[in-house]
């Protein structure tokens, strides 16, 4: 069980820095790791909703870049600058939407996207996948060749197979955990660089 610490320094430096909450510093950390989302970058956030991880993509790209957010629930003040689409990704028409906004393809793609936890492993386990299948198969539609993906996971009997899934769109994969991640969690981010268009580019079911 992680050993939940609300007042931890990271919680504590997010409030004191303005930000939403402390998954913002693993975005950040991410990005300054894997150099993306560089001034005048367009990125796509997955899941966006409550918008913390706009905040830290626009710091970013800086005013020359876009930032598009995509969530099923409506992002409330978002940060100036960005634009959010109340969406389900899995929608067909979502992918063309986004790229209108954004002005192009986008040179990366997040996702903080995760399923309401159910208490039940193998129906947790499942939806998980299920998501970052469809997070996968929208950066496949949405990427410029060679850019990257940012996706949360979480540790599981599924770990390999979710690493398999994007190795056939992108030359590198890494397994990645951050040190905002609460002791104790199963969170992990998988971090897929150098896009490689034309693979496995269908369009994701209704």
């Amino acid at each position: 069980m992680a050993n939940y610490q609300p007042r931890d320094k990271f919680s504590r430096r997010a409030q004191a820095e303005g930000l939403k909450s402390r998954a913002a510093f693993k975005l950040i950390e991410l990005l300054e790791r894997y150099h993306l989302a560089f001034p005048g970058a367009r990125v796509i956030d997955l899941g966006c909703a409550p918008g913390g991880w706009l905040v830290i993509l626009r710091r970013a790209v800086g005013q020359r870049g876009r930032v598009v957010g995509i969530d099923l629930a409506k992002c409330i003040n978002p940060p100036a600058g960005t634009s959010t689409i109340v969406a389900d990704i899995r929608d067909s028409t979502v992918p063309a939407l986004a790229l209108e906004r954004l002005g192009g393809k986008a040179d990366a793609v997040t996702s903080d996207l995760s399923p309401k936890l159910t208490g039940i492993r193998d129906r947790d386990q499942a939806r998980a996948v299920e998501l970052l299948e469809s997070a996968l198969q929208f950066a496949r539609q949405t990427l410029k060749p060679g850019g990257a993906m940012i996706a949360k996971i979480f540790m599981s009997t599924n770990l390999a197979e979710n690493v398999k899934s994007l190795e056939t769109s992108f030359e590198r994969v890494e397994i990645a955990r951050t040190k905002a991640t609460r002791p104790g969690s199963a969170e992990l981010y998988l971090v897929g660089l150098n896009f490689k268009p034309g693979v496995q580019n269908q369009t994701p079911p209704q």
